[in-house]
């Protein structure tokens, strides 16, 4: 995958900032679920919090770090489940939706959603999604000009999220290890 070549990143500021605060307080509501479970010897409860709490930051990180990033040969999408690499070449337009949202039409026909940058009543104001489009199309303005006649088709691919993927492997371990505890 692309992300190690140097890009711009592309993101509403306001995502990391809120999916870490709410991770941790998260972790802190657990801290504090996990004191009254041990208190009163309940070991099963606290693992199966546990495994709740760990799922749900796989869920927040998971939607907290969409992105997309501009790569000198194509345009990244992240989205939660999802990545999709478009080449500047299968690119055919960079457009805000009528809900805000900002949308990557390629040349075959198909949309490609940025979920970073769905409609947000604030981003009326902060207009993050407006200067994400400006910003794309203009770097592919300048592709464009150096463009092949190849097109290449766009590479859909599972995202691979670290900070959301061992969250979840340590949900999958806690609700195990909280199934066999007995009562």
């Amino acid at each position: 995958m692309p992300t190690q070549k140097k890009g711009r990143v592309l993101r509403r500021r306001s995502w990391p900032i809120m999916s870490w605060s709410a991770i941790t307080f998260l972790w802190i509501l657990y801290f504090l679920t996990l004191l009254a479970a041990l208190a009163h010897e309940n070991h099963r409860d606290a693992l199966l919090i546990g495994a709740t709490i760990a799922a749900l930051t796989t869920l927040v990180r998971r939607i907290g770090s969409c992105r997309m990033v501009l790569l000198p040969d194509s345009i990244l999408v992240e989205n939660p489940i999802c990545s999709y690499q478009l080449p500047h070449e299968s690119i055919h337009d960079v457009r805000m939706t009528s809900g805000g949202g900002l949308a990557i039409e390629t040349r075959q026909g198909t949309s490609v959603q940025a979920f970073g940058f769905g409609g947000s009543v604030v981003d009326a104001y902060f207009k993050t999604t407006e200067r994400a489009v400006a910003e794309a199309q203009q770097m592919l303005s300048v592709a464009h000009e150096d463009r092949g006649k190849a097109e290449q088709q766009l590479n859909n691919t599972f995202r691979r999220c670290w900070s959301a993927d061992i969250p979840l492997l340590l949900a999958a371990t806690l609700a195990v290890a909280g199934l066999l505890t007995p009562r």
